[in-house]
């Protein structure tokens, strides 16, 4: 996980070094400290958000723990009825969907839309691969903390979806939540909210489900494990947006659509 953190970092340093001899005000160090203090405020902010009473987040946390808890009752049949439904078509796609939702591929597409927009000079996707690459830290440390407290046996390990070992730091007993998913859907958050189209939104959201579904299928998680990484990948993505919302650059603003609505980050370059 560490490791993860650290080839972001790496390259998103690279990055702005390649880019610095020709802009005066663009250096390692300036965007390190920015992207450290910004990560720092998103963290405290992740933390406290699940439990505001005053906009009703806390009615949201205890729906997300109802949906965990219900979904946990059906793990173990939701995992035979999947287990014994293979094909070899969802065997392949399978394969590809676990591809796309590993954090480290995640990683490095934040760190390369990032290179790229100072190379192209571009401010907007600058800010973009920016709240990517900080969605992707928090998703993945917090999930990783999950992990361990937790403890929770992978359903190839255990035949029993009640097997914890809390603070154990034992190989495959670190099933909830799933990193992979809570990945999938930080990036697919600030990629929906950088998205004027809603065709393109439901496309990032339906990969994310995809990823969550492959990983089941591939027998790596129980389905509570999904329905939680789900919860705190989006809980992280939309901290990040929030926190660059409250910048003067941007704003949230409700947005209608044909077939629905919803909020869109709107900023100022």
């Amino acid at each position: 996980m560490f490791r993860s953190i650290a080839i972001l970092l790496l390259l998103l340093m690279s990055s702005t070094a390649c880019y610095a001899a020709d802009n005066d005000g663009l250096t390692v160090i300036g965007e390190t400290t920015s992207g450290i203090k910004r990560l720092a405020g998103e963290s405290a902010d992740l933390f406290t958000t699940p439990f505001r009473i005053e906009n009703g987040n806390i009615l949201i946390t205890l729906g997300v723990v109802g949906a965990t808890s219900l979904v946990y009752i059906f793990d173990h049949d939701i995992q035979q009825k999947l287990q014994s439904n293979k094909s070899s078509g969802l065997d392949k796609a399978s394969d590809a969907g676990a591809l796309a939702g590993n954090p480290l591929v995640h990683l490095g597409l934040a760190a390369l839309v990032y290179g790229t927009a100072i190379a192209a000079d571009s401010p907007k996707w600058k800010e973009a691969g920016e709240m990517m690459g900080e969605a992707l830290i928090l998703a993945d440390a917090s999930t990783f903390i999950l992990k361990e407290a937790v403890g929770r046996g992978r359903p190839t390990t255990t035949d029993s979806k009640s097997d914890f070992k809390p603070f154990g730091f034992k190989s495959d007993y670190d099933s909830f939540p799933s990193m992979h998913t809570s990945s999938s859907f930080a990036l697919a958050s600030i990629l929906a909210a950088t998205s004027d189209s809603i065709l393109a939104k439901m496309g990032y959201y339906a990969a994310a489900t995809f990823v969550g579904f492959s990983r089941m299928y591939q027998n790596k998680h129980w389905a509570s494990d999904i329905v939680f990484g789900a919860a705190l990948g989006e809980l992280c993505g939309r901290v990040v947006i929030g926190y660059h919302a409250s910048g003067s650059k941007f704003t949230l603003a409700p947005q209608a659509y044909e077939n629905g609505a919803g909020l869109a980050l709107a900023g100022k370059w």
